[in-house]
């Protein structure tokens, strides 16, 4: 089984199924559909579809009208982001307005945390609203969309961490908190720290940049500590002439996640957790199968690593963790076949997002 969501500035596609083969259904946002000699028209973009299993031989033929030039969808992009920014700069006039970058995956980290009618992916189950969170700890910041929100939902304290310097720049632009009418409640507390988070590490490391897209985007999303980077420098040519062979290299400071002067304190009920690989080794720790050690946590939200390490008992095991440490854990596919035969590797070419929460019934 694969699942696929092609990139594509166009969204009709038509899809026809050739051979002699059973089963072999193409399923479109979880409804099957016979495609055998049957074409299928949906909007292959926006709506996830994925090829069931089948026995014999198939071939497919996919068509799709470009309606659109790149040009003009790149505008309908930017005025679409730009409609989310504005609309979420209003709910808290006390920040400045969101400043991002053109051209870039900043306007991807928008759309994904924004865009109210698919939802915040890092609230998108029952019980993950922000509301109620006094304290929250954004690892992995990017240029603080989550942070804002979590301010928008009423969060009086953040603590955030961006080790990247031109994202960190971002961040503190987006979170420095204007004075607040004399009438109004007290001025949140925004606590940045320029800095990256790992299991049990201290001191100074290497965060390697993140190479440009194919097309040329800026990636401002993918950079990690050189242990868990899955860019590599290249000798042979790239397709695009802005992708530097050679990577970009910082010396950040990093911090433990677990224990005395780690980035979990006291406080703390909310955690989204995206570090670029790094989660995966502060999830796989002996602290993290011990309640005592989540201190005051009852939410954590995390990113897990798949494009990374791609083998399902690795994740299995980190799972056993946060259950062990009385963590309920719901993610996307739970109990499927990937999920459940031994041995197998991850499927798709997308990362994980893991809901875990102390406060009962979230799969409900």
């Amino acid at each position: 089984m694969l699942i696929v969501r092609i990139q594509s500035f166009f969204d009709p596609q038509m899809i026809v199924g050739l051979g002699n083969y059973t089963g072999g259904e193409t399923i479109v946002e979880g409804v099957p559909y016979d495609i055998r000699y049957t074409a299928l028209e949906f909007d292959g973009w926006n709506q996830l579809h994925w090829t069931s299993q089948f026995k014999g031989e198939r071939y497919s033929l996919v068509w799709f009208t470009p309606e659109v030039s790149l040009k003009d969808s790149n505008k309908e992009e930017d005025t679409s982001t730009a409609q989310l920014v504005q609309t979420h700069c209003q709910a808290v006039p006390f920040l400045p307005p969101l400043h991002f970058r053109d051209n870039s995956t900043d306007e991807l980290v928008i759309k994904e945390l924004l865009d109210r009618k698919k939802g915040n992916v890092y609230t998108s189950r029952p019980g993950y609203s922000l509301s109620g969170h006094e304290c929250v700890l954004d690892v992995g910041a990017h240029i603080g969309v989550f942070s804002r929100i979590a301010l928008e939902e009423g969060c009086r304290r953040i603590i955030a961490y961006e080790p990247e310097p031109s994202n960190f720049a971002l961040l503190a632009h987006n979170l420095e908190i204007a004075s607040l009418p004399s009438e109004s409640a007290s001025i949140p507390v925004v606590e940045l720290h320029a800095a990256a988070v790992a299991h049990g590490a201290s001191g100074l490391q290497t965060l390697v940049e993140a190479r440009f897209e194919n097309d040329g985007k800026q990636n401002t999303w993918r950079h990690s500590l050189e242990k868990y980077s899955q860019y590599v420098d290249r000798s042979t040519p790239l397709p695009s002439n802005l992708q530097k062979r050679t990577l970009q290299r910082f010396t950040v400071e990093c911090v433990p996640f677990f224990g005395i002067g780690g980035a979990l304190a006291p406080g703390i009920t909310f955690v989204k957790l995206d570090c670029e690989g790094a989660e995966m080794d502060i999830l796989l720790s002996k602290e993290a199968s011990h309640r005592s050690n989540w201190l005051d946590c009852t939410h954590l939200v995390v990113e897990w690593s798949f494009t990374k390490e791609r083998r399902v008992q690795i994740f299995h095991e980190a799972i056993g963790n946060l259950r062990n440490a009385g963590f309920e854990v719901y993610y996307e596919g739970i109990g499927s076949w990937w999920d459940t035969d031994a041995g197998v590797m991850w499927p798709y070419p997308y990362d994980q997002v893991i809901f875990a929460t102390t406060i009962p019934q979230l799969n409900k």
